[in-house]
């Protein structure tokens, strides 16, 4: 094939890690979720504005992970630290104890272009998640909050592994 013709090579990145073994469950979550399992599950979220807490028990080597959009006081999982408080509950109600639980945070992005950056939450939300779990004690090991793109989160609940696939920039709204 001469050079005029060729096609431009394009990589496609895996929307997916690997494949885990098959005893392993995969878990979806969306805002408003909260998922804990002493069970070995993949927990995936996709993120933009929205924060999504990882914690993982480092004794018992289980976790759990929540999906909030809101950094307002209120009472269910779209609230930031209500969502954060029943995670870690969660997690103490299966055993675990605080001194052992680890948390990393992701999402609070501004996905958006907005016309004023005041209206976007998401730097709003992950303030919330570092302020909650100052407050809870928890040590945060892992982070990777703001910028101008989405994200797709993988969280092995049995190992405390996190992966990022970052998406592409801004869209117009």
């Amino acid at each position: 094939m001469s050079q005029e013709n060729a096609r431009p090579f394009r990589h496609t990145p895996r929307l997916a890690p690997p494949p885990v073994a098959s005893e392993v469950a995969e878990e979806t979550i969306w805002a408003g979720d909260i998922f804990v399992s002493e069970k070995q599950v993949r927990i995936t979220t996709v993120l933009g504005s929205c924060v999504a807490v990882c914690l993982f028990d480092s004794l018992r080597c289980f976790g759990g992970m929540n999906h909030y959009l809101l950094p307002t006081p209120g009472a269910n999982g779209r609230h930031g630290e209500w969502s954060i408080r029943e995670l870690y509950q969660r997690m103490i109600t299966l055993g675990s104890r605080p001194r052992n639980l680890q948390a990393k945070v992701f999402g609070g992005g501004s996905p958006l272009a907005l016309a004023n950056d005041i209206a976007a939450v998401g730097s709003a939300n992950a303030r919330v998640a570092f302020d909650t779990l100052k407050s809870l004690r928890v040590a945060i090991t892992g982070e990777s909050v703001g910028g101008i793109a989405g994200m797709r989160l993988y969280f092995e609940n049995w190992s405390g592994l996190a992966l990022v696939r970052q998406h592409q920039g801004r869209t117009e709204a």
